[in-house]
């Protein structure tokens, strides 16, 4: 299983955030500071604005001078696939060194490549790895904010259970 670093973790949060503040009618143009980021989720904020900066140096959110800057998506989340926004934030990926090229006859640099018999089939599995990310659209990794139920407009104070649920009293 291969492993994501902080950096695209905490990216991944930061977009979710801001994903979510923009799905808001009332916060649709609203800007996100590093330091809103890294308060709502304990994140170290030092990192969070190197994340930050790295996802606008890329092209994914941009940002807003001033008093009240911060960022903005600049991208639609469902417009950048799971292999594209880890190959910007952590570079080129691969299962193994030896399939990080595109040729399964290339060389590399593993010290067992002149008597190795599974470089083919690393790079096939590469392959498979990278088609299967970009699949993957950002907007399908965000989790919508957890819905909040306000009682007093579903049921008025003189309803029972039974009238809202359809059930009887008897």
């Amino acid at each position: 299983m291969f492993k994501i670093n902080r950096t695209t973790e905490y990216g991944l949060i930061a977009l979710q955030h801001m994903s979510r503040k923009h799905s808001t009618p009332t916060e649709a143009t609203a800007v996100t500071s590093a330091r809103e980021v890294a308060d709502s989720y304990g994140l170290p904020f030092e990192i969070t604005a190197k994340t930050l900066q790295r996802l606008k140096d890329t092209g994914v959110i941009q940002s807003a001078q001033g008093a009240r800057g911060g960022y903005t998506l600049k991208r639609q989340l469902d417009d950048i696939t799971l292999a594209e926004f880890l190959s910007l934030m952590e570079g080129p990926q691969s299962v193994v060194v030896c399939a990080s090229s595109g040729s399964p006859t290339a060389s590399c640099q593993c010290e067992y490549e002149r008597n190795c018999e599974i470089k083919l089939l690393m790079h096939n599995l590469n392959s498979r790895v990278f088609r299967f990310l970009t699949e993957i659209r950002l907007s399908e990794l965000i989790v919508p904010p957890p819905a909040t139920v306000e009682l007093n407009t579903m049921i008025s104070p003189s309803t029972t259970l039974f009238e809202t649920t359809g059930g009887s009293a008897q």
